[in-house]
């Protein structure tokens, strides 16, 4: 009962913690290789069944870039890396694409031909290199350099993706220097471009340090300004249904992942806090079957699993809801 009781006290908040922090620009893309560390290698095959491996590009920079066919944020990155590789690759660097679902693999032909990619996109067999790499969210690119070590991670596809990842790759190549590329992606000549979402990520960042300190209700009121800023960042509703069920407000916090659900309808974060709404309003079972949705695809369903154990603890079945909570506290010593 002891262990119940912790659980079921202090998991949420590091939970709620862990979801708004895990998406940030400033969070690691990657959970298992950081910047400075050699990254994991590989052998994938492309849909015609060649092999590439990560390690053949020794001596060389390769950027590597995860993906979902499906996902709109993917496409748009691919059409980006398309046009800018030519460049790139005739000064040696190689780009290679991973698409890690294994409900994806038959869209990678119709991907490369619709946007006539001519980089290697690669089918990561039972998500091998994707659990090796510990990829959060889709798309997330890391530069690996000369060395074979991650230079740089970017998580997302924003409206500076292009100018990050050129400013990267000219400045693994030498061609400019840390602090030119810190003159091309200055902040300020970046709030130019987009002043709502350069809002919106600074109400996001005030909103992650409120949520440490369990000021719930003022980070909502960061998080509303920033979906207000951003109607259509989706991190942003999610983060802000996440405050919201904190707060206890199960209906506008269903709103918002609602609203996600309908940018990113494969979000398994805007998934877990639908059902965990649902579960909440009572809608017991049918929050339960999203919530097991969310958790199987996942690569970190604590708060999932923390939720099907309040779900299943609501409908009287303790054994199922001890399993669940013991699941949840398992993923989180590992995040």
């Amino acid at each position: 009962m002891f262990v119940k009781r912790l659980v079921r006290t202090f998991i949420p908040f590091l939970i709620a913690g862990a979801v708004l922090a895990g998406t940030s620009h400033a969070a690691n893309a990657f959970r298992n290789v950081s910047v400075g560390q050699h990254a994991p290698d590989f052998t994938l095959q492309d849909s015609s069944g060649k092999d590439y491996s990560l390690s053949s590009y020794s001596g060389r920079i390769t950027l590597v870039i995860f993906i979902r066919p499906d996902q709109g944020s993917s496409v748009n990155a691919m059409k980006i890396l398309q046009k800018i590789y030519p460049e790139f690759s005739s000064k040696g660097v190689e780009f290679l694409a991973i698409v890690s679902e294994t409900d994806q693999k038959n869209n990678i032909p119709v991907l490369v031909q619709k946007e006539n990619i001519t980089f290697p996109v690669l089918f990561d067999e039972n998500r091998k290199v994707y659990g090796a790499w510990g990829t959060i969210l889709y798309p997330t690119t890391g530069i690996v350099g000369k060395d074979g070590k991650l230079a740089v991670q970017v998580p997302m596809c924003d409206w500076k993706f292009k100018d990050t990842v050129v400013g990267n790759l000219k400045l693994a190549l030498g061609e400019i220097s840390k602090e030119q590329l810190e003159e091309e992606l200055n902040p300020k000549a970046n709030e130019t471009v987009a002043p709502g979402l350069a809002k919106a990520q600074r109400h996001m960042m005030l909103a992650e340090d409120l949520m440490k300190r369990q000021m719930y209700t003022d980070a909502c009121k960061q998080l509303s300004a920033a979906v207000k800023s951003a109607p259509d960042l989706t991190d942003a509703h999610i983060k802000y249904g996440f405050a919201l069920l904190s707060k206890g407000d199960t209906k506008k916090a269903g709103e918002q992942f609602t609203l996600a659900l309908k940018q990113e309808p494969k979000s398994n974060d805007a998934k877990t806090g639908l059902g965990s709404c649902l579960v909440a309003q009572g809608q017991v079972d049918k929050g339960i079957e999203l919530l097991t949705e969310a958790s199987k695809l996942n690569p970190q369903p604590a708060r999932a699993y923390f939720e099907l154990g309040k779900a299943y603890e609501k409908k009287g079945a303790f054994d199922k809801a001890a399993e669940y909570y013991r699941k949840s506290a398992e993923k989180l010593a590992n995040w």
